[in-house]
């Protein structure tokens, strides 16, 4: 359990070095699991013209928590509780990510890791743990913090649902310090918080877990990464919890409770197959704007879906839950209207309040929609603004 003066000097400083918290015996065993699944993701910028292990930066992650020698670490005794503690809300793991960066591998310039197109990164409230599996040192490359430059007074409540986000102060370089991350020791870091790292001189391979905790009260703007049920059998029974979503299903369509204004919540309901009405939306199509090894992030095929079918686009969504569509998953998001927008009328669309929408839960395309309104109107969930990788090339805080 971390002390009131710890809890104290995470919120203060952005991150908490915790020494010692991995023993050896569960670092050798994370060595040897992480030698039977090389990181050949290849999605990082400088790895993909490289072949392993070149010098470059790699990442092992996706699903690779089936092997019982990675798994145990999303759970750990001595991680998940202090990650929780400072969210203040249960965990979840929206992240399971090992980096090796090879001899000779360059380092990372200065930035902070809340992105709004990536469902690691787009959650209201979250937390790296990272575990080094060899020192952190001059030789295999320091990780170089900013204390402070979360300055989470940029986070407020504005006139949307979602928090708005002010763009970030970028600290001075020379304001980083080394926290001197050893084997074994544990840093926890907001999501906020500025943070760099040294390239690797050494001949040995510097690695590291570097996984990332949601709140369960603050899902991804964009969606939860979906991870699959062989990943959740690979967890103790005790640490299943540990993942928000999970399923076999793929997530091939997308749709959007698109909301206007009002005492009774009306949604916007449109012919869907057999003339069933639904709520507007496509095929789950992937966006390749900006290369990255999480999925989840729909939202450029549901503004295209969206546009096509009631000329309507969004300058964001939020996550609001996957649901059963068929024989697969559908990715939902949702919008208010604010009323400041030109009022023409829906030739093909029906606006429905609650009342009438749970009346017809029955004769609607997903049966679902009741459920997915209640979702986005409970205030209890904290909800940031996901956009597309397209938007987030030129600004993710302009929106």
């Amino acid at each position: 359990m971390l002390t009131d003066q710890q809890l104290a000097d995470y919120h203060r400083e952005g991150f908490l070095v915790l020494k010692g918290q991995v023993c050896d015996a569960d670092i050798c065993r994370l060595e040897e699991g992480f030698e039977r699944n090389p990181p050949l993701d290849g999605t990082l910028y400088d790895v993909r013209e490289l072949e392993y292990p070149e010098p470059g930066r790699y990442t092992l992650a996706n699903n690779c928590l089936k092997d019982p020698d990675l798994s145990f670490l999303a759970d750990h005794h001595q991680i998940t509780p202090a990650a929780g503690q400072v969210l203040g809300a249960e965990p979840k793991l929206s992240a399971y990510v090992i980096y090796d960066r090879t001899p000779g591998g360059p380092g990372v310039p200065s930035h902070n890791d809340y992105k709004r197109w990536r469902p690691v990164g787009s959650s209201m409230n979250w937390v790296f743990a990272i575990v080094p599996f060899c020192d952190f040192d001059e030789h295999t490359g320091q990780l170089l913090v900013a204390p402070g430059s979360h300055h989470l007074e940029r986070v407020r409540p504005g006139s949307e649902r979602p928090l708005e986000v002010e763009a970030p102060l970028r600290p001075s370089e020379d304001s980083y310090v080394d926290p001197e991350l050893c084997r074994g020791d544990l840093l926890l870091m907001n999501m906020h918080l500025w943070h760099r790292a040294n390239g690797n001189s050494s001949e040995s391979h510097r690695i590291g877990a570097f996984n990332k905790y949601a709140a369960a009260d603050a899902p991804p703007a964009t969606g939860w990464f979906l991870y699959d049920d062989e990943v959740y059998e690979a967890l103790t029974p005790d640490g299943r919890s540990i993942l928000a979503a999970h399923s076999s299903k793929k997530i091939k369509s997308t749709r959007l409770l698109l909301l206007r204004e009002g005492d009774d919540q009306e949604v916007l309901l449109v012919k869907g197959e057999n003339g069933r009405l639904a709520l507007p939306g496509g095929p789950a199509l992937v966006e390749k704007s900006i290369p990255d090894w999480d999925t989840g992030n729909y939202i450029a095929a549901l503004q295209a879906a969206v546009r096509e079918s009631v000329k309507i686009e969004t300058p964001w969504v939020s996550y609001v839950g996957d649901f059963p569509e068929g024989d697969h998953l559908c990715r939902v998001y949702a919008y208010t209207l604010n009323g400041m927008g030109f009022p023409v009328g829906y030739k093909d669309g029906e606006w429905m309040g609650r009342q009438c929408l749970e009346s017809a839960t029955p004769d609607l395309f997903g049966g679902w929609e009741t459920e997915a309104l209640d979702l986005w109107s409970d205030d209890r969930i904290i909800r940031g603004k996901g956009l597309t990788q397209a938007q987030c090339r030129v600004d993710q805080y302009a929106y």
